[in-house]
């Protein structure tokens, strides 16, 4: 047989090797099919796992930054304003003695949001 013949007939040959049945390339793709759902799962899982992990570390700094925010003054009616009472409204709380205030002198009141928050929430 010639040269040609040969490389003819190897080429045949090798292309039958890689020529699969109806079944058998099914069977392949079903294969191929169910590692990558193993791999999307897995991956899913791991992206899951990072943001749970991110969404703690996001909770643990805005703890930190609200335990280090200084407090906020605030004058009566700011603090009116704040807890969306009337002035009048809010001068009868603070009258009560429901909400902490500090005097600065006489007239000159202040009011700190931090406790105004506390007494909101303990209501």
């Amino acid at each position: 047989m010639s040269r040609m013949g040969n490389n003819t007939k190897a080429r045949g040959t090798a292309e039958a090797q890689f020529e699969a049945s109806p079944v058998e390339m099914a069977k392949s793709l079903a294969e191929a099919r169910e590692a990558l759902r193993g791999y999307e799962a897995s991956a899913l899982a791991d992206v899951a796992a990072t943001l749970a992990e991110v969404a703690e570390s996001l909770a643990r700094t805005s703890r930190e930054l609200k335990s280090l925010s200084p407090d906020e003054w605030m004058d009566a009616e700011e603090a009116a304003v704040y807890l969306k009472r009337t002035p009048k409204t809010f001068r009868n709380i603070v009258a009560a003695g429901e909400i902490p205030r500090h005097y600065l002198t006489e007239r000159g009141i202040l009011f700190s949001r931090k406790e105004l928050d506390e007494w909101l929430m303990n209501r």
